[in-house]
Formats: structure tokens, C-alpha cells, sequence
């Protein structure tokens, strides 16, 4: 859903906001009413839920209390995305010890908001706090304002505040950047290898060494985040892995889900790479310092390129951190583990190169399929994988959390995690069933090519059995387009481009994949 509507709700005045978010319909609830609005069934897109601090000065915890209650009602009753802000305050500089405890406290309650964008589906917070340490409190907020009008915001606070609004709301709407690949001379540190040796390049703690190793940090945020980082060089491998080895760096190889050293042109490398690792060429960004590079990999491949400026490392910095699409609302654990998850694919495809037959393959992987139903605690992972799959997607639909969670209710959504001796591979499909339909089936390409499709498919047949199932062809799933008329269904009818089949005998699963029940 693209969000064209912002409803702000506020313990104070928000009409000055409408002068900057130009293209948004604007509505404002009555001041001092937000307990209120939020126990009551409320159509918006978005509800902007702006509190200056007086909202919580009796008691922060009490009142905080009260407002995430209020926040789980409404989200049982609502499908609004939602934006909260955390808080700023200023403590009287009497006796230094009272005013760092108050300013502890106050620290205490951002986190609390902060916590929940993990509690409550659909909810981005807005750090106000942060924008106050950062452009100073004084700039930002008019206390004569603030007590005359309710209006604590000066000119720049409403500006800095819009902006954070209209990120956020491309976080709501647009897919997160998957794959960052990276350069390493004059990238990840000053200088290059081959010409100015090991010794000498930059990347120590004093500038610029000092600068390279702050944005390798947050490269490596980056990863812990889910960006899969490609490292791509042209050297001598053996040289960089001595960088590596004996420089003091927070990138480590293994922070990388792949690295090509060699050569040859790094456009081809990301090519054999996204091959190898089963990814497509959108949702990559690539970051260089050579503009022959950056034309080559930009003809060839496709991919937005940043050009990296090796005479300013601070200019490199702030590129990194204005790259759209890099920040996101949610980290699920295979988030967090999918360069880890990467190189364990990397270890089957050799397995698999060294077996002769795909059935050797499959048994010697001890495939372990673990499926539950209406699991509530699966919520955030379900909604990525249906969000963001698209070759092995039957149907492209598309379902944000709330609507998830209302199928769970009445409908049948199953996750499928899976396991193998080289690891736990986390929730790789998602199957919905309405009405005996497969409503939905999506599944990470990751895992193709060891029947688990097969597996999974057959296991809701089982399950339901008059099953009927539907593929709607899209610019992307032709992968899938033969999938039902190869699994024992057959075809009833064609319509509005979609497919209907009805299921005609239950498939088989191979009996070297172990299925585990919790539904």
C-alpha cells in the first residue's frame, strides 16, 4: 500500500506540518486526545503519533504503560501503519548527580519506545531524541511556544521532523536493498595494495585510517542487519587475505557472504556471484572508486553504483549513510544470521559438485522440515518472505502484517523452517489456505534443488484434502509456471491470466527428508 494520507495525532498543535509534507492529504484528531483515538476503530494509512514530553512527565513509566496498552488495543482494531516519536527533555543543572539520574530516566523511556517496533506490528519510531543531541535542543524546540500555543516545534524541528516522516514512509513502502558490493582499494581502506604496500595503506586510527575504519564498522552494521556484503577486487588474493589477517580491521573475510579476487572484470564476478548465490540483479548496490568500474558494472549488470572518493574518506562516509533503501523497521534472526547462511549454501554446492546423483545429494544433506500454523511468534518472517519473494511466488500476493494475523484467525498460514547437517537455514516457505486453496506459496530460492518444495506441497495435501490451488503469472515467477501440473494436480480452468488446478493424487516425499509436525 502506498501511504498518500497522514493523520497526526498529538498532545500538540501539528497544523504547522502540513507546509512540509507537500503531496500528502493531511487530518489532525482533536489535541489531547490520543488515549482516546487509540481505543476507537479509526480508518487512516498512516497515523502520526507526535508527543512532546509533557505527555509522560508525571510519571514515565505509568504513562507509558498506558500508552503501549493503548497501542495493542488499537492495533487489534486497525491495519494503520504507525509512527511514535521518542522524546526530549532538559533537566536543570543544580546537583550534577539528580540531573544525570533524571536524564537516565529519560533515556529509559526512548528505549521503551524504541522496543515497540518489535511488540507491535507495522509501527516505525522517530527518534526526536536523537535529532535534539544532534542539531542541539535549543534549535529545535521554542519553549515560549510551547507553553503559550502547545506549539513546542520551531521551524527547523517541523522540517528535520517531515523528513524523518517521509523516510519512514518509504521504509513502510519500498523493498530494503539486499546485497551491497564492495571495492576494497581506496573503499574499505586508503590506498592500494599493489602500489603503495601493505604497509602503507591507510587504515589505523589516526585520519584518514581513522575514517575507513568507521565505515567499515558500519558496513559491518550493515550486515548484521541483513545486507549481504560481496567483497570484489582486482589483486592478488593471497596479498589481500594478509590485510585481512594482520590489519586491525572490523571487517573480517567471513563478514562477507562472497569474494572474488582476481583479475578479471568485477561485472563478471558479481554476475557468476548472484548466479551462484540464486539472487537477481535488483536490490544491489555496488560501491567503487574507479569510474571505468562503475560504467562497466553499471552496462553490464545493471546495479546503482556509488562512486567512492578516496581523497575525502569523510565524503565516502556520508555517501554510505545517505544510500536510500539501506536502513529498515525490522531485523528477524535470519536476518541477522544471512551471511552465515550464505556460506553454508556455499558448502552444499561443493557437496553437491562432489556427489554424483541428486539423490546422493539430498540423502547425504539430512534434510529436517520443521512446519507449524497460526504461529503469532513467526508474524515478522512470514511478512518479509511473502513481501519480498518473488521467482518461487505462485500467486504474488502481496500481505502486510495485520492482514496476516486476521488469516491466522480464520484461515490456515503455515511456515516451513529447515534444518540439514550444515545448519539451520531458518523459515524458508510460507504456505496460506483459504477456502482449500493455496491461497499463497512462496519460497527463498535458497533452498531449490532438494525437493523441499516437493516436501512442503505435499504436506499440506495431506492436510487438506480436496486441495485446490491457483498460479498467476508475473514478470518474475516463470520459475513456478509448470509447478502444479509437475506435482500431481491437474488444470480446471484459465482466467484473468491465472491458472486453477485441483489436486489429483498426493506426491510422494522423498524419504531421505525427515518431516517434523507442530501444526
Amino acid at each position: 500500500m502506498n501511504i498518500s494520507k497522514i493523520s497526526f495525532l498529538s498532545n500538540t498543535v501539528t497544523k504547522p506540518f502540513e507546509r512540509f509534507l507537500n503531496g500528502f492529504e493531511i487530518s489532525h484528531y482533536p489535541l489531547n486526545t490520543v488515549i482516546q483515538q487509540l481505543f476507537t476503530k479509526l480508518d487512516d494509512e498512516l497515523l502520526v503519533i507526535l508527543l512532546d514530553i509533557g505527555f509522560f512527565t508525571t510519571d514515565y513509566n505509568k504513562n507509558f504503560e498506558i500508552l503501549k496498552n493503548a497501542l495493542i488495543v488499537f492495533r487489534q482494531n486497525n491495519n494503520s501503519k504507525i509512527i511514535i516519536n521518542t522524546v526530549f527533555d532538559e533537566f536543570n543543572d543544580i546537583y550534577m548527580p539528580l540531573k544525570y539520574k533524571q536524564e537516565a530516566k529519560l533515556i529509559s523511556l526512548n528505549e521503551q519506545i524504541a522496543s515497540l517496533m518489535t511488540e507491535i506490528n507495522d509501527l516505525a519510531v522517530l527518534d526526536f531524541y536523537g535529532l535534539c543531541k544532534e542539531y542541539g535542543a535549543g534549535n529545535l524546540i521554542d519553549k515560549k511556544n510551547r507553553y503559550l500555543f502547545q506549539v513546542p516545534f520551531t521551524k527547523q524541528a517541523l522540517k528535520l521532523i517531515s523528513d524523518r516522516i517521509k523516510e519512514l514512509i518509504l521504509l513502510f513502502n519500498q523493498p530494503r536493498i539486499k546485497v551491497m558490493a564492495l571495492d576494497a582499494d581506496n573503499t574499505l581502506w586508503g590506498g592500494i595494495i599493489g602500489e603503495d604496500g601493505l604497509d602503507n595503506i591507510q587504515i589505523d586510527n589516526n585520519y584518514p585510517g581513522i575514517v575507513y575504519k568507521e565505515f567499515q564498522r558500519y558496513c559491518l552494521e550493515l550486515k548484521q542487519s541483513g545486507i549481504i556484503l560481496i567483497l570484489l577486487s582486482k589483486n592478488d588474493p593471497k596479498t589481500l587475505e594478509e590485510v585481512f589477517r594482520t590489519k586491525d580491521m572490523p571487517l573480517k573475510l567471513e563478514d562477507f557472504a562472497a569474494v572474488a579476487v582476481n583479475w578479471e572484470p568485477k561485472s563478471e564476478n558479481l554476475i557468476k556471484i548472484l548466479k551462484k548465490l540464486k539472487l537477481s540483479t535488483s536490490g544491489i548496490i555496488f560501491l567503487d572508486d574507479t569510474d571505468a568500474e562503475i560504467a562497466q558494472m553499471s552496462q553490464r549488470v545493471g546495479v546503482k553504483c556509488y562512486k567512492m572518493h578516496p581523497e575525502n574518506p569523510l565524503l565516502n562516509l556520508q555517501t554510505l549513510k545517505d544510500i536510500p533503501h539501506l536502513k529498515t523497521l525490522h531485523v528477524s534472526d535470519e536476518d541477522s544470521n544471512k551471511t552465515k547462511l550464505y556460506r553454508q549454501e556455499e558448502e552444499r554446492l561443493n557437496l553437491s559438485e562432489m556427489l554424483q546423483s541428486k539423490d546422493d545429494f539430498i540423502a547425504s544433506l539430512k534434510i529436517n522440515i520443521t512446519v507449524t500454523c497460526n504461529n503469532d511468534t513467526h508474524l515478522q518472517r512470514i511478512a518479509q518472505l511473502i513481501n519480498k519473494t518473488n521467482q518461487f511466488n505462485l500467486t504474488t500476493k502481496r500481505y502486510d502484517l495485520a492482514q496476516i494475523k486476521q488469516m491466522m484467525q480464520n484461515d490456515f498460514v503455515y511456515d516451513f523452517k529447515v534444518q540439514d547437517r550444515f545448519g539451520d537455514m531458518g523459515i524458508v516457505g510460507i504456505v496460506i489456505i483459504k477456502n482449500h486453496t493455496v491461497d499463497t506459496f512462496v519460497m527463498s530460492c535458497r533452498v531449490l534443488g532438494r525437493e523441499i518444495e516437493q516436501a512442503i506441497i505435499s504436506i499440506i495435501a495431506q492436510k487438506h484434502k480436496k486441495l485446490e490451488a491457483v498460479y498467476c503469472k508475473s514478470a518474475k515467477n516463470s520459475l513456478v509456471e509448470k509447478f502444479y501440473d509437475e506435482n500431481h494436480f491437474v488444470l480446471s480452468h484459465q482466467q484473468n491470466g491465472c491458472k486453477y488446478y485441483k489436486l489429483n493424487s498426493l506426491l510422494k516425499i522423498n524419504p531421505n527428508i525427515k518431516v517434523t509436525d507442530e501444526s
